[in-house]
């Protein structure tokens, strides 16, 4: 069973919920809450932060921004800046592209 939010598995049985913890192989013991909890820790999503950088660790006429890789639009838009030597990668972390772009730069 895929799991998507607690609403799919806080009416399931105490067995049903024991099966899902030998699905996704975490400890099934414990109470019916614990184990809900232990289920939900396990599936629900890390949320994607995109950190705002200090304006000293860039040239004045440059600034960073950051893309998440869900945002197929604004790195596409970063590619091109990169293709035409505006931008440069400067690393990537947690599911963000961080790039170097002219102060100017802004996602359209």
């Amino acid at each position: 069973m895929e799991v998507k939010s607690r609403d799919d598995i806080k009416d399931l049985s105490l067995q049903e919920l024991k099966i899902i913890c030998k699905e996704y192989r975490i400890n099934k013991s414990g109470t019916r809450a614990q184990i809900i909890k232990r289920i939900w820790d396990h599936v629900k999503p890390e949320p994607v932060v995109v950190h705002s950088h200090p304006s000293h660790l860039s040239p004045p006429d440059k600034k960073i921004v950051g893309a998440k890789t869900s945002e197929t639009d604004k790195l596409r838009q970063l590619g091109q800046q990169v293709e035409k030597k505006q931008a440069r990668i400067i690393y990537y972390s947690m599911g963000v592209h961080y790039f170097e772009v002219n102060k100017e730069f802004e996602f359209v």
